[in-house]
């Protein structure tokens, strides 16, 4: 796996997934936001590439990329408490769906 590649795709996912958050100017904080999507964008292709082998396909990417997206979103939920939990059905599947397309390119990409 070449770190490099890995690093840059979870970065360049996870703004493109948090970046919706300014389009609601009622959110304080907003860069705070962005940056939390920048991190988990990050540690989520660094644990699918680290999952992965080199004779992974792109279809292992994607399971492994869902799964770590998901639980991840699940966790940023779980850890603010009940106040974030009107707003899993947002933050889960873009989680999700990120995390799949970041184990698809890291498995074309990376390997």
């Amino acid at each position: 796996m070449n770190s490099l590649p890995v690093i840059g795709i979870g970065a360049a996912l996870g703004l493109l997934g948090a970046a919706g958050i300014y389009f609601d100017a009622r959110v304080p904080g907003r860069h705070l936001i962005v940056a939390a999507g920048l991190l988990r964008g990050i540690l989520v292709a660094l644990i699918t590439g680290l999952s992965m082998s080199a004779h992974s396909g792109w279809l292992v990417g994607l399971g492994w990329g869902t799964l770590y997206g998901a639980l991840f979103g699940a966790m940023i939920c779980l850890s603010k408490g009940a106040a974030a939990l009107q707003h899993a059905v947002y933050i889960i599947p873009t989680s999700a769906v990120t995390g799949a397309l970041s184990g698809v390119l890291i498995a074309w990409l990376a390997f």
